[in-house]
């Protein structure tokens, strides 16, 4: 009886515990402050002596980042640097950022920035003598610098501003600037808008390895028309911004790739072709400092040409191309220099994205990987152990493990732990590696480990205390569309699931060209609000049409020419493959997205609007005539020569096919995909006497943040899927 008793207190306590789980709320996951967001240890930088890596941490009660060095050896944590001490001209300095000289005796310190655009800021910059505890100011401590970096021999520092590069002496602060042209259509080592947004870099220049030479792009934006836009309603008079905006089909930036000598001033100009309609995504340094590496790409992108050039004479030769007639060539970070005459170069031109080896003459040397897998990025080489360090979804497509390969092709090995996805941070001499890794329940930890792949600790981890709550994951699957194809997608089913019972199902979807959703990933606070809604009683569901990545060339090639096509086929397909389960509730089937998945979204309640009862739609593209050059024309051809494919994609061609419940969701101050978008989506919708639903966020970017924001934004979804799904 005493053991039946007990046995019976056991089992009370458990379902007392079950009770007590709570269920996340908007503002748990959106509040400021929310303890459910990921904190990673910040601005890691490997420390010169090689005993540790640094990172700063907010001090709770000076309110200003502290640096602190972490060893390898023992795991010890102390602070290095107090940042109440760091002080210019009797004012604290707000370090936003910094870095170490090789030598460790100078730190490059990052003032409090201002954000631009998405990847540049603005900052005043200060150089920090460790020994001596001096302080000393660039450019008399103007707010106005951009991309500071130091020379590879320490003693320069070079940096942006006024459109001009600059360069200055460590030790002096004498500084003199090496262009003098820079207005505001001339940009000098630095990007205009769609550069920086479409090839992934505000960074514009490139030290030689001797730091006595710069290369560095110049822009001349003056062929772009600027796009007005944030009208500013907040004042009693309207502020309009503006931005040089190059739409699809328009003229880019013309432009030029110099190499400054530093110390004379002269500046050389590298010969890249006669067609001034191309795009220099990427620089860099061979193995002198007498030749750099210039990558060319086409208009259409569908065409990469590498060229070597004479930094003297600026004489150039083509050593490498690469093509993609069905498609587009991608940009990438892959390029890394091996001795004196050989550089590792990432293609798919075996149909997969894998690593090569060439010499500078262009000649193949040998392909060190292949398969039917795709390499995601090459972090390194370690030339005095003959190591290339990489990722790919090698095991599975759903994750980015950590590799790395001999450069003759042998003893390729796996390096990274557990299911998921990896992304290392090496340190220089490729002895160790800081892993950021994560799961769809495991939110990202940042785990030091040896090169060998043994872990020593986990340094940052995110807890949450997700116990506390009533949670469900997202469990992967796959099938079959009417026409034979397979698709990856996940699904993520109410904690107190019950197959007999019929459910509502939200569809979250981008689909873009490239891209992937279906990952073995932690999802951040948009899978925490997913995962409220498994709470409310709706499934979610998530799929990877054709045109999306990490299934090789041809697989992604399908996006080509109308991004719509696929996409919208695909995510029918899922409707119905929805349609078929048990415990799915038909009719009652909706669908979400942002950005591309915005478009999506206004597509599918139009075009597929007999399997989608309901639509949110976020900062959605609706005619890509409206957006920019690069990204567009990369997956859509030229407008010239595809002009019926951007009539099928666009979306304002349907709009008297709206069915259902749609909300449209756009931030005025949107500079990646202007407001125009959804008004003349909205437009269209009053001519065809379509019902629909509109929210507009007062000057909020692309990302609709800040503040009580996202919290009135998510707040305003959730509601929307509850009164009409």
């Amino acid at each position: 009886m005493k053991s039946l008793t007990i046995l019976f207190l056991l089992i009370g306590a458990i379902l007392s515990m079950a009770q007590q789980k709570k269920q996340l709320t908007v503002e748990d996951i959106y509040k400021t402050g929310s303890k459910l967001k990921v904190q990673k240890l910040r601005s890691i930088r490997w420390h010169p002596d090689g005993t540790g890596f640094t990172f700063m941490k907010k001090n709770p009660d000076t309110k200003l980042y502290d640096i602190y060095l972490h060893r390898i050896d023992n795991g010890e944590e102390k602070k290095l640097f107090d940042g109440s001490s760091f002080f210019y001209d009797n004012e604290p300095i707000s370090m936003s950022d910094y870095q170490w000289l090789k030598n460790g005796k100078y730190l490059l310190i990052r003032g409090q920035k201002t954000d631009i655009w998405r990847h540049s800021k603005k900052t005043p910059f200060y150089v920090y003598d460790i020994n001596k505890k001096f302080i000393m100011a660039l450019a008399e401590n103007s707010s106005e610098i951009q991309n500071a970096k130091i020379s590879p021999d320490g003693n320069l520092v070079a940096y942006m501003k006024d459109h001009n590069l600059h360069v200055a002496n460590i030790q002096t602060g004498k500084a003199k600037a090496l262009t003098t042209d820079g207005d505001a259509n001339i940009l000098n080592a630095v990007f205009d808008w769609v550069y920086e947004e479409e090839f992934g870099s505000a960074d514009a220049y490139r030290w030689s390895p001797d730091g006595n030479r710069i290369a560095f792009w110049r822009l001349d934006q003056s062929p772009i028309q600027s796009f007005h836009y944030n009208l500013d309603q907040m004042p009693r008079y309207n502020i309009v911004h503006d931005v040089k905006y190059p739409k699809v089909g328009t003229r880019n930036s013309l432009v030029r790739i110099g190499v400054v000598d530093v110390h004379t001033g002269k500046t050389a100009w590298m010969d890249i072709g006669q067609d001034a309609d191309i795009y220099i995504p990427r620089i860099y340094w061979a193995n002198s400092s007498d030749t750099l590496i210039i990558q060319r790409l086409n208009r259409k992108q569908n065409k990469s040409e590498l060229l070597l050039a004479n930094v003297n004479s600026g004489a150039s030769t083509v050593i490498l191309t690469d093509t993609n007639p069905d498609g587009w060539v991608e940009v990438t970070d892959d390029s890394h220099i091996m001795g004196a005459d050989q550089f590792v170069w990432t293609s798919e031109k075996s149909g997969f994205r894998h690593i090569y080896l060439y010499d500078y003459a262009g000649n193949l040397i040998r392909q060190v990987t292949s398969g039917d897998w795709v390499v995601k990025k090459v972090f390194g080489l370690d030339e005095k152990n003959g190591w290339v360090y990489f990722t790919a979804n090698k095991e599975t497509i759903l994750e980015d493990h950590i590799y790395r390969v001999k450069a003759d092709g042998t003893g390729l090995q796996e390096i990274s732990r557990g299911s998921g996805q990896h992304n290392p941070a090496f340190s220089p001499d490729y002895k160790y590696f800081i892993d950021t890794f994560s799961n769809v329940k495991t939110p990202d930890s940042q785990i030091l480990c040896k090169v060998s792949g043994e872990i020593l600790r986990t340094v940052k981890e995110n807890n949450f205390g997700l116990n506390d709550y009533d949670m469900t994951y997202p469990e992967f699957l796959t099938f079959k569309t009417t026409d034979g194809i397979e698709l990856n997608a996940y699904m993520t089913k109410p904690a107190n699931f019950n197959p007999d019972k019929k459910y509502p199902v939200i569809v979250y979807g981008y689909g873009g060209p490239g891209s992937q959703q279906v990952r073995n990933v932690w999802h951040g606070s948009r899978g925490l609000w997913h995962q409220m809604m498994t709470g409310i009683g709706y499934i979610i569901f998530c799929l990877d049409n054709r045109g999306t990545g990490g299934r090789g060339r041809e697989f992604k090639n399908l996006a080509y020419g109308d991004i719509s096509k696929w996409a919208m086929h695909d995510q029918i397909e899922g409707a119905k493959y929805l349609v078929g389960l048990p415990y799915v509730d038909a009719p009652r089937i909706g669908f979400w997205g942002w950005s591309g998945g915005g478009y999506l979204t206004c597509m599918l309640l139009t075009h597929g609007a007999d399997y989608f009862k309901t639509g949110v739609a976020v900062a959605p593209v609706t005619d890509f005539r409206n957006y920019d050059t690069i990204w567009t024309e990369r997956y859509m051809g030229l407008l010239s020569e595809n002009g019926q494919g951007y009539e099928d994609a666009n979306v304002l061609n349907y709009a008297n096919f709206l069915k259902g419940n749609l909300l449209l969701i756009h931030g005025t101050g949107d500079d990646n995909v202007h407001l125009q978008n959804t008004i003349q989506f909205v437009q269209k919708l009053i001519d065809e006497g379509k019902q629909f639903d509109l929210m507009v966020y007062p000057n909020k970017s692309h990302g609709i943040s800040g503040g009580n924001t996202q919290v009135h934004l998510f707040t305003k979804i959730t509601n929307y899927f509850l009164e009409n799904l």
